[in-house]
């Protein structure tokens, strides 16, 4: 790649999510940090940026010097400018579905390396379509999921499967994930892509079977077992635990199973994953359980009728650009266990987070995702286009994330 003017420009940077970045980088790094990367923010309105440099002043004065670059999500020429100008793109712009597409494909035509925090399955799949064979073309990599969707997932089954080859010489067929604990709140980001997915599908009728695909993010030429995700509440007797749906395992578990196939199928063609909300034993797990399969039952009802989800929207869920307080961001946690089978023997792993899982914590791996590929080029997978945190990034990832709170440890 050609010299550049900066290493990582973050993109969004006025966004909930992407202050929450820009915050990171200047706490763990600060802007100069001695000539490690050179990075800049950008967003559609410099009033916005001007007024986020001025909070950020407070905090770090060399942050005076912060760069600030001006582009529209729609305006291809401001866009391309922007992408020739970095080595790495950081996106924070969500709903992706409406307003990512053209960032991504400037950078896999402009060989620029990317990440994202989607989890947003018909975006990816239209990535993958559209920009998996140039992005290889010009040696960059497109990574979507960077954060808590789904870096847990995707590198904690690496994690495991690196270790059962290495004890075993065999993958594990098998891998679970359990939501042990988290804590934290809802941004209105969330919400917002939650809405637009919706209303993607709905005014794309030929997309309606990607949701309900377990390989919508693999190539249509590879046939993976059959697969079905929890749709209620169950007693697992080898874990001691009830088990509920999680709300993310729709994007984690084809994030991972795209992974396989990135990986030349390391993890093998009949390898099974699903993830699940788990709740200790006895009456008042089983009551958790119950509580949690309601509330997402009575979620989708309401937010299925125009006229419940208008009320919903206007007196009760974020809006755009809200989220969870600071305090709740520094006082939330997250507690994953997976637990794999490679034959007779089982693996377990768990992953555990100091801040709230959906923001401070996303924040946190987004940024550590995008220095994995700047700073420890040498140490990452040497693939190229629409790749995974798995495959494009790997175990460099999990290294580098130990000593910033996000620990991956085999049990």
């Amino acid at each position: 790649m050609k010299e550049r003017e900066y290493d990582i420009i973050v993109f969004g940077a006025t966004g909930f999510t992407g202050k929450l970045v820009v915050e990171y980088i200047i706490e763990q790094y600060g802007l100069k940090n001695n000539k490690l990367f050179r990075w800049a923010i950008a967003g559609r309105d410099i009033k916005k940026l001007e007024n986020l440099k001025s909070e950020l002043l407070k905090v770090d004065g060399e942050v005076k010097d912060l760069d600030l670059l001006v582009a529209d999500s729609f305006d291809d020429k401001a866009i391309d400018k922007i992408t020739k100008s970095a080595r790495l793109i950081i996106s924070t712009v969500g709903p992706y579905i409406k307003y990512g597409k053209l960032l991504v494909s400037s950078c896999a035509n402009n060989g620029t390396h990317y990440c994202d925090l989607t989890g947003e399955v018909p975006f990816i799949r239209e990535s993958i379509d559209s920009n998996n064979e140039i992005a290889k073309e010009n040696n960059c990599k497109i990574i979507h999921s960077c954060g808590f969707d789904s870096i847990p997932s995707d590198l904690g089954v690496l994690l495991i499967q690196k270790e059962a080859l290495e004890k075993y010489k065999i993958p594990c067929e098998e891998i679970k994930y359990y939501v042990r604990a988290t804590s934290g709140g809802l941004s209105g980001g969330t919400i917002a892509s939650m809405i637009a997915i919706s209303a993607y599908i709905k005014s794309n009728p030929s997309l309606s079977s990607l949701l309900g695909n377990a390989y919508a993010l693999n190539s249509t030429s590879y046939n993976g077992p059959r697969v079905s995700s929890l749709r209620s509440i169950k007693w697992d007797d080898e874990v001691k635990l009830w088990l509920a749906p999680f709300i993310m395992s729709g994007i984690n578990t084809r994030i991972v199973r795209r992974s396989n196939e990135m990986l030349k199928f390391e993890y093998g063609k009949e390898f099974l994953y699903s993830e699940v909300t788990s709740f200790s034993k006895g009456f008042k797990g089983y009551i958790k359980s119950l509580y949690m399969l309601v509330g997402l039952g009575l979620a989708k009802v309401l937010m299925s009728y125009r006229p419940t989800f208008l009320f919903l929207r206007k007196f009760i869920l974020p809006s755009p650009g809200e989220g969870p307080t600071r305090y709740e961001r520094e006082n939330g946690f997250f507690k994953i266990m997976l637990v794999g089978k490679a034959g007779e023997n089982k693996i377990s792993c768990s992953v555990i987070g100091d801040r709230d899982p959906g923001y401070s914590g996303t924040a946190k791996m987004l940024t550590e995702a995008a220095l994995s590929i700047i700073l420890d080029q040498k140490k990452t997978p040497q693939n190229y286009g629409v790749l995974t945190p798995a495959s494009g990034i790997g175990m460099t990832l999990i290294n580098r994330l130990e000593s910033k709170g996000v620990v991956f440890k085999i049990c």
